[in-house]
């Protein structure tokens, strides 16, 4: 019989890095680009597509008018001389490094030729995806039950995961991937959790990073050929969710869910946990090990919690990375905090600074922003490419009269929170706060939030932030009564805790409309759920639990239309519509697969919402933008095949007996694999998107 999971088990399992079945992991290495605008103030106009019915189609649904393609899967060969469609259960991890990733979360596009501002007429493009996370279900066809997986194929899946750059080149009306002649030559490239790396900024000498570089380098041998700078840690980055990008054209990766990578026993750090408060916070709150205790043996050193307890310290950063140079070192840049990162939204202040706005993807987590010290020169590259190891750090406060206002982090403020509080926990120094960031967040009073993930700031064709920053709040699992900046919906017992299972969006306004401000106020853009809903509560899939579905707070109805819930990632294109992916809100609509919707960003009344793509079977969709011309649409459809329509996991009917055959075979049809992609929406007509 089917296994149906509750829906606070389903939504934390798409985000659990490793997962256990008969004592071996499944290897989930971690299961998560606003366009220019013009102004803060305007009225988006009404897009002329008509809103999808609710479907859980295996495929891409569309309005009238509208086609896609896949643009590229996971697997597909990134250099010539290769066969371009993979042999799934061949793969190795030297292979793995040639091909595209595994789970593409968020996207990016750069065009070929550098340029300030970004130019729009483009006919190449050079695409960033993040390779989120890799799973045992869905890797691997032929293998017969997890307890045979190999040493091998374990770290082929560790290098399906991090990022993978790829060149795009214009056909016809849409877009195709090209392959570059080898490694190091074009464009096209991919960074694993292998890949040497370096450490700067603020945070960059903390004893842990320094305890865990040394294991790290002493176990994965250079492959490089000496071309990596001598401090470098080959660590790479994993567990890759959201980011952004700089107007100085490099793309800024989110390491998210690292726990899982991690393979272990509590009972292997007990005594570190006993010996050091600190490394006990650490590990209670990032959860780690998170990988199943009896398959460390067959995991890569570095990734063994007992050999490498401080290995945990190397991610959960934010890692520039340079789309123009397939030989450059990627860098940590420390001084942005570590957490589990969603997003990573950049804007120029007034007065030139560059402001980086970042969620933290975990219940009752904080929102941040980095204000650089130095300015952002147009006109010189290579002057801003070290902008963010130096500025202030700060955490969002939402307060109840509706304003809000950016706390600076620091070990001094950290300390005196502690010491008003009579907390013992205390930080050495500023790298103690930026590694312990979460830590400090809540001495300091910052907001706890409903898994705060994408930020997204409204800016203008200079990259100049125009005020408004809408914050993707995805949902809150657990009960608990509202609090600012996360309402609770109309309830039959408003006087009770209430969990927020569909989520909602948050606009905050900064002060004077300028990004750098330390005040700003807040209100709430759009609650997921149902606005046709003729009670306050719906059975979601599985049963045994109803979620509050109401869009009203405080008596008043904000937004109208289509239903959706658990929104996720977020893209504002030049006319200031909102484009929502979700993530999970198949979990609580049960009759339709996860989706895109639109929103305009000011609208009189309650906002009138449309969904304009659904996605196949099982899977999540991430990452959407638009080409800078904007006649195409950019997404990236994740795990198709994860879960089947009732919500059953594949992780577990896979290995069942029989085995079952996963429940979509997106994007190549029939009776193939299913791989994740990125795919690109066009208009039949070849204009521009949502028109």
């Amino acid at each position: 019989m089917p296994v149906t999971k509750h829906i606070n088990e389903l939504i934390a399992s798409r985000r659990a890095l490793l997962g256990g079945l008969a004592g071996l992991p499944l290897l989930n290495l971690a299961a998560c680009a606003t366009q220019p605008a013009t102004s803060g103030g305007e009225v988006a106009p009404v897009a002329t597509f008509d809103s999808l019915p609710a479907t859980n189609a295996d495929t891409i649904s569309l309005p009238a008018g509208y086609r896609w393609r896949s643009v590229i899967a996971w697997g597909d060969a990134l250099f010539e001389g290769m066969p371009e469609r993979p042999d799934l259960d061949a793969m190795t991890r030297a292979e793995q490094e040639r091909r595209f990733g595994q789970n593409n979360d968020m996207l990016a596009l750069f065009a070929a030729d550098y340029a300030f501002p970004p130019p729009t007429d483009q006919d190449r493009l050079i695409l960033c995806a993040n390779n989120e996370y890799a799973t045992l279900d869905l890797a691997f066809p032929a293998l017969d039950r997890p307890q045979n997986v190999s040493a091998a194929q374990i770290e082929a899946l560790i290098a399906a995961v991090g990022v993978s750059v790829v060149e795009l080149r214009r056909e016809g009306a849409s877009w195709r991937a090209t392959r570059s002649p080898a490694p190091g030559q074009g464009f096209n490239r991919r960074i694993t959790p292998f890949t040497p790396v370096q450490f700067a900024g603020a945070g960059a000498q903390h004893p842990w990073i320094v305890a865990a570089a040394s294991v790290v380098n002493n176990a994965e041998p250079d492959r490089t050929g000496g071309r990596a700078p001598a401090d470098a840690v080959r660590c790479g980055t994993m567990a890759n969710c959201a980011g952004g990008l700089t107007p100085w054209g490099t793309y800024l990766t989110a390491e998210e869910n690292f726990d899982g990578l991690f393979f272990g026993r509590d009972t292997d750090i007990d005594a570190r946990r006993l010996s050091d408060p600190a490394y006990a916070l650490d590990s209670t709150s990032f959860s780690y090990p998170g990988g199943g205790g009896s398959a460390a043996p067959l995991a890569p050193r570095q990734f063994r919690i007992a050999e490498n307890p401080h290995g945990p310290a190397l991610y959960g950063w934010i890692t520039e990375i340079d789309p123009y140079d397939p030989n450059s070192t990627p860098k940590k840049r420390t001084s942005l905090g570590r957490k589990k990162n969603e997003c990573a939204t950049t804007a120029l202040a007034r007065d030139g600074r560059v402001v980086v706005y970042m969620g933290d993807d975990q219940r009752d987590e904080h929102v941040y922003k980095f204000v650089t010290r130095g300015r952002f020169d147009p006109n010189n590259r290579a002057a801003n490419m070290d902008l963010l190891d130096e500025g202030q750090l700060h955490v969002a406060q939402f307060l109840e009269n509706g304003e809000g206002r950016w706390l600076p982090v620091s070990a001094a403020a950290a300390n005196a929170a502690a010491e008003a509080e009579e907390s013992p926990i205390r930080f050495r120094d500023e790298a103690d706060v930026l590694m312990r960031l979460r830590d400090a967040a809540r001495l300091m009073g910052a907001t706890p939030m409903d898994r705060p993930e994408d930020v997204e700031a409204v800016r203008d064709n200079e990259w100049r932030g125009l005020g408004p920053v809408l914050i993707a709040c995805t949902n809150n699992s657990e009960r608990g009564f509202d609090h600012p900046g996360n309402p609770r919906r109309e309830s039959e017992r408003p006087y009770t805790a209430q969990s927020n299972l569909t989520g909602h969006i948050v606009r905050m306004d900064e002060a004077g409309g300028d990004c750098a401000s330390e005040r700003f106020t807040w209100d709430v853009f759009a609650m997921g759920g149902d606005p046709d809903a003729t009670e306050l509560t719906a059975a979601i899939r599985g049963g045994g639990v109803h979620a509050h579905v109401s869009t009203k707070v405080n008596g008043v109805a904000k937004n109208v239309g289509a239903r959706f819930a658990c929104p996720d990632n977020m893209f504002i294109d030049s006319t200031h519509r909102v484009w929502i992916a979700t993530d999970g809100s198949d979990g609580i609509f049960a009759d339709c697969n996860d989706n895109i919707l639109m929103a305009p960003l000011n609208a009189e009344g309650p906002r009138p919402i449309k969904r304009f793509m659904v996605c196949p079977v099982g899977a999540e969709v991430c990452g959407p933008l638009m080409a800078p011309d904007e006649r195409a649409f950019f997404t990236s459809i994740q795990h198709p095949g994860a879960n089947t329509v009732a919500g059953a996991e594949y992780g577990f009917l896979r290995w069942s007996d029989p085995p079952q055959k996963p429940p979509s075979s997106f994007p190549d049809g029939g009776d193939a694999w299913p791989r994740s992609a990125v795919v690109v929406i066009t208009r039949d007509d070849g204009g521009r998107i949502g028109d």
